[in-house]
């Protein structure tokens, strides 16, 4: 397996499993449901990384992605925060560290995907880092937002509007 797919799959499966047991462990509603969307988001990232070994390891190229959706992680936890009760979703997880964490874990993640994408050929390979990329964002703001909303920390209004969930403050 190419050098970037082992290390792509090495940081989809730890990141899997951090999140499920950042699930398991917390105790906050909204906490526990943005780690199940992370985890189920990191192993469709482990399938299409063995998708495009299994077609290169039977010489063909790398094969394009098959329309699936991307980046719907913001309108699940959407629905997610329209049925909670908010006043017990404002509770603190008593692993708010977790949280931190794991947006440690998606910042390296894109810093790796970024290497893979700048030395990748053009073509799909070169779509897949970018995809990527595209993906580890989306959870560090995803992860950031309800870190500042269960933080309720000063820099929640503050913060760049494009990376802020606006509607968690209505």
């Amino acid at each position: 397996m190419p050098k970037a797919l082992q290390a792509a799959l090495k940081l989809e499966r730890k990141g899997t499993a951090f999140y499920l047991k950042m699930s398991e462990k917390t105790g906050n509603i909204l906490a526990k449901r943005l780690f199940d969307q992370l985890a189920m988001q990191e192993v469709e990232h482990i399938g299409r990384i063995n998708e495009i070994y299994s077609a290169i390891t039977q010489g063909q190229v790398w094969p394009e992605p098959k329309g699936k959706k991307i980046g719907y992680l913001e309108a699940e936890m959407k629905k997610v925060f329209a049925r909670i009760n908010h006043s017990k979703s404002r509770e603190k997880p008593d692993n708010i560290s977790g949280l931190k964490v794991a947006m440690d874990m998606e910042w390296y993640s894109y810093k790796m995907y970024q290497k893979f994408f700048s030395a990748a050929v053009d073509g799909p390979e070169k779509d897949f880092f970018k995809r990527l990329l595209e993906e580890e964002t989306k959870h560090y703001e995803a992860l950031s937002n309800v870190y500042a909303y269960l933080t309720s920390s000063g820099d929640w209004l503050e913060r760049s509007e494009s990376n802020t969930w606006n509607w968690m403050n209505s």
